[in-house]
């Protein structure tokens, strides 16, 4: 990697409020040079480092925090040399100089980097302007006059506009006055950027302080919208309504009864229900007793659901009598929300409790590493600031409804139920029908005049994708769409803001860890772009955000690093997971930049010279599927508990329509023969759907790297998966499969979803490149009455063309 490689971006952009990010607007002809000559601090002659060797190896440092790479090579104009500086994270200046190396120079391309040590300036400066074809190739070259202190850099004008040399330049003399000052420190954790530019990064980006909410909870918001307007809706599900007053009310008394049986602060309740307004109720019943509440998602596995309560160290449990109740003999009490709401004696006023702002919430889980769920522990005072931020950043009122979409297990349902309520808006709840489907999402939004749309930009998608094939001209009434927790593609903007005119488009980026989002980046239609995705944004009111490199120093502008989240909405940590929580939460300080907690995301990322943030992947096994984070290490987990298994590794891919794609090779134990419909099956009893890979293959045995490890680089490359795959010769379709117009109907639908082109009726969907999202999408085109649980329990062509003859008759549609 080179300077223009750090620097290539992954989507162009105008920048309105200045220049600086290098882009093919800015570039200048081939064979041009940028200069840019400053005075430095060198070492006195005769000392311990000679000025010709600290200028080298400063030149090949800067280099390292640019592009991470540990071993330059930087030839010499002024002979036949190239010279290597091999660096570690503890090497000093003493060590880098010491180390220098030198070899002939090989023929062929000249090397990116390139130094002359003429006697005089002029000749030097005279090859570089006069003569730019010898420099043919070269990023920067470094002219200096040992004898001085001055030194000039060559840029190659085709790769670096001016913006992004004077950044360079300034970064090389903050550099060499360190190295030259302390000889002995690591020259990896030395500053690189300028006073102002640490200033601008560390403290004017970050000023986010605002007041936005008293000191209270979630629970003291919504009970003074409900004193305030007791008969406005807060709920819809179905035909009927929920008022503010009647919300209150029912949770206060489902409160004073979880008081009565010990929940207090911090005392964790599991709440396992559908999605419909008891859940709602159940959340602030909790919220007001002092607890916090475990969001228990029915559609989970038994097993997993377990050990989400096992791990929380539930107390009480709140279910449905037509719930399949997971017990566990840790929990001592079940309530049930079926019961009747009032009875004689019932307390229907808000209790008080010694809960505050700094108490627990709800304890959300995320997929885990090490095979079990990981349990992240918020508080009242970061959720209320994000909530009550994005309210009042967006305008949000009584006037707003929400569709409810999100699962409750998914940090963004939170703003679905509590965010929207708590700005005296209305949550309207999808019945589990509807709730799978884009014709019943539509209806809902135009009957209901929803005007606020929160979901995954997946869900956004297959919602857009229905609204332009049923070719509805009616606009929508939204007139805000907050979405993140993935990719969203810089085309969303606009194709949604075509069916919805009004739209204010926003992406938002954070993680569960920071409750839900701590960036935002508001899409104007004036900015333009190629492709690509949009930027993270900038952080939200009282939240921070830094991007360091390994050594936790900062970055330059243009540079990737890890991105880190500072500020109120920072969780606890993991619940009772003391190691893990120091893994990922740390305290963290820079020059006289005040102590910070700061939370380690994993997202490398970079910012821009405006300082908007751009997101550019993972750093670890951790991915995004349909905006919910998998950790790969869980589902390898899960195979190899499989008896017969001895090694599964998982990896994931970008398939053809831009979606993650999880695929797993396993191999068998000596002896042992495995199928994947078994593996399959016991993937579905512990994991959730979005968990469950795409494909699994069986292999005789893994790619290794020539470190004896499996190389997952080779797994993830789609050329694997040609070279592994084996070729089946069609089955013959017998007259059976093609009974009735259905089977026509699915084997399109599916075709044309998993982007292939043949099937036959014994090809199971999700063997074929098919997850929960392509199930939607297919069940979009097949027929709306289909139900996502019917794919899963009919997944090849035939099975499912049999299912709809049997329940709707040969003709579809009819």
């Amino acid at each position: 990697m080179t300077f223009a490689d750090s620097m290539t971006p992954s989507a162009s952009r105008s920048f309105p409020s200045g220049p600086g990010f290098r882009s093919t607007q800015n570039r200048g002809r081939p064979g041009e040079r940028l200069e840019r000559s400053l005075d430095v601090v060198l070492p006195l002659e005769g000392g311990e480092i000679s000025r010709t060797s600290l200028l080298t190896v400063a030149m090949a440092v800067l280099v390292h925090r640019y592009t991470a790479l540990d071993r330059i090579s930087i030839d010499v104009l002024d002979g036949r040399e190239t010279l290597s500086v091999s660096l570690t994270d503890e090497s000093s200046t003493i060590d880098l100089v010491a180390g220098l190396s030198n070899a002939p120079r090989p023929d062929g391309e000249p090397g990116p980097f390139a130094l002359s040590f003429a006697g005089g300036s002029g000749d030097t400066h005279a090859w570089a302007v006069r003569a730019p074809g010898s420099s043919n190739g070269r990023e920067l070259v470094l002219l200096a006059d040992p004898e001085t202190s001055r030194v000039t850099l060559s840029f190659d004008a085709a790769a670096f506009d001016d913006a992004y040399a004077d950044r360079i330049a300034s970064h090389y003399r903050v550099l060499l006055d360190h190295m030259a000052r302390t000889p002995d420190a690591p020259v990896a954790r030395l500053n690189i950027l300028t006073t102002r530019e640490a200033d601008t990064m560390l403290r004017a980006w970050n000023d986010t302080d605002a007041r936005l909410t008293e000191d209270i909870c979630l629970h003291q918001a919504f009970e003074a919208r409900a004193a305030e307007a007791p008969d406005a809706v807060a709920a819809v599900f179905g035909a009927a309504s929920w008022s503010f007053g009647t919300v209150n009310r029912r949770a206060n008394e489902l409160a004073h009864r979880l008081i009565g049986l010990g929940v207090g602060p911090d005392v964790r309740v599991g709440i396992h229900l559908e999605k419909t307004p008891d859940l709602l109720i159940a959340i602030l019943g909790v919220l007001k007793a002092g607890g916090a509440y475990v969001p228990l998602d029915p559609a989970y596995p038994r097993d997993r659901l377990e050990m989400m309560i096992l791990g929380t160290g539930c107390e009480v449990m709140i279910s449905s009598r037509g719930l399949d109740r997971p017990l566990s003999p840790q929990v001592r009490h079940q309530l049930s929300v079926d019961e009747p709401g009032s009875r004689p004696g019932a307390r229907g006023e808000n209790p008080t409790t010694g809960v505050g702002p700094d108490s627990l919430c709800y304890v959300i889980h995320t997929s885990g590493s090490t095979g079990s769920p990981k349990p992240i522990a918020l508080c009242h005072r970061g959720v209320l600031n994000n909530l009550a931020d994005l309210n009042a950043r967006y305008g949000v009122g009584p006037d707003d409804a929400v569709l409810a979409l999100s699962s409750p297990s998914f940090d963004m349902s939170v703003y679905e139920f509590l965010g929207i309520t708590l700005a005296g808006g209305t949550v309207v709840i999808p019945d589990a029908e509807a709730g799978y489907h884009p014709a019943s999402w539509r209806e809902l939004v135009d009957r209901h005049h929803i005007t606020v749309w929160n979901t995954a930009p997946p869900l956004i998608e297959l919602f857009l994708d229905f609204v332009e094939i049923a070719g509805d001209a009616r606009p929508l009434p939204l007139r805000l769409c907050m979405t993140g927790g993935d990719w969203v593609p810089a085309t969303m903007p606009e194709r949604f803001r075509k069916v919805a005119p009004r739209l204010r488009f926003v992406a938002l980026g954070g993680a569960t860890e920071a409750s839900i989002h701590s960036t935002a980046y508001e899409w104007h239609p004036s900015e333009e772009w190629s492709g690509g995705h949009l930027p993270y944004g900038r952080p939200l009111a009282n939240q921070r955000a830094f991007i360091l490199d390994e050594r936790m120093m900062p970055v330059p502008v243009g540079v990737p690093g890890e991105l880190h989240l500072a500020g109120t909405g920072l969780a606890r940590g993991y619940l009772d997971r003391p190691q893990e929580t120091s893994e990922r939460f740390v305290q963290w300080s820079c020059g006289d930049h005040l102590v910070e907690r700061l939370y380690r995301t994993g997202d490398m990322a970079r910012f821009w010279p405006d300082g908007l943030i751009e997101i550019l992947g993972r750093k670890d096994f951790q991915v995004k599927v349909n905006g919910i984070r998998v950790e790969l290490g869980e589902i390898e987990s899960a195979l190899a508990a499989h008896p017969g298994v001895r090694r599964a590794v998982v990896v994931s891919r970008t398939a053809p329509d831009g979606h993650t794609r999880l695929v797993a090779y396993v191999t068998a134990g000596r002896g042992g023969t495995l199928d994947s419909m078994s593996l399959f099956d016991a993937l579905h009893a512990r994991l959730p759907r979005h968990m469950i890979p795409s494909s699994i293959e069986i292999v005789d045995s893994l790619p290794l790297n020539k470190n004896g490890k499996v190389d997952r680089r080779a797994l993830s490359s789609p050329a694997y998966e040609s070279a592994t795959a084996s070729p089946a010769a069609p089955a013959p379709q017998r007259a059976a499969e093609r009974a009735g117009d259905w089977y026509r109907v699915v084997l399109d639908a599916w075709q044309d979803v998993l982007d292939v082109d043949h099937l036959e009726g014994h090809d199971n969907f999700f063997e074929n490149g098919g997850d929960s999202m392509k199930a939607i999408r297919s069940m979009v085109r097949i027929d709306r009455r289909l139900r996502v649980s019917d794919i899963y329990r009919h997944p090849t062509v035939t099975a499912l063309a049999h299912h709809l003859t049997e329940h709707y008759g040969e003709q579809p549609g009819a």
